[in-house]
């Protein structure tokens, strides 16, 4: 059910997760919160729950909130999480390039609703 006037809140495409400057700007707003890898768990879950407005995709389609447990539910010690925070060795970009859109989607989605100042900047 969609309710109205409340926020709405867009989820980005896998295009826009994949651009090296937005996938960047994510990394590093994620790896500069200071909350622990298995705490991130917690955070989205709770994110989603109090969240009382819309997620749509850019189709305008409702988004179906998916469990944070299901989509990563083959991680539970979030280890995914260690390996996505990881830098370089020069400190300044990621390690490696994460593939797991969903997984990507949902810190995304986390940014925009709780930091929605910092979300605005991923895609500049």
């Amino acid at each position: 059910m969609l309710f109205k006037n409340k926020r709405v809140i867009v989820v980005a495409t896998q295009s826009e997760l994949m651009n090296e400057h937005y996938y960047r700007r994510l990394w590093l707003a994620a790896r500069n919160l200071s909350i622990p890898r298995r705490g991130w768990l917690d955070e989205i879950a709770s994110c989603f729950c109090d969240f009382r407005g819309n997620i749509i995709y850019r189709s305008g389609e409702p988004y179906p909130i998916p469990l944070a447990d299901d989509v990563f539910g083959d991680d539970p010690d979030m280890r995914w999480l260690s390996y996505y925070l990881n830098a370089d060795e020069s400190g300044t970009v990621p390690r490696t390039i994460s593939r797991k859109i969903e997984r990507l989607q949902l810190i995304d989605l986390y940014f925009r609703i709780n930091h929605p100042n910092l979300a605005s900047h991923f895609g500049k």
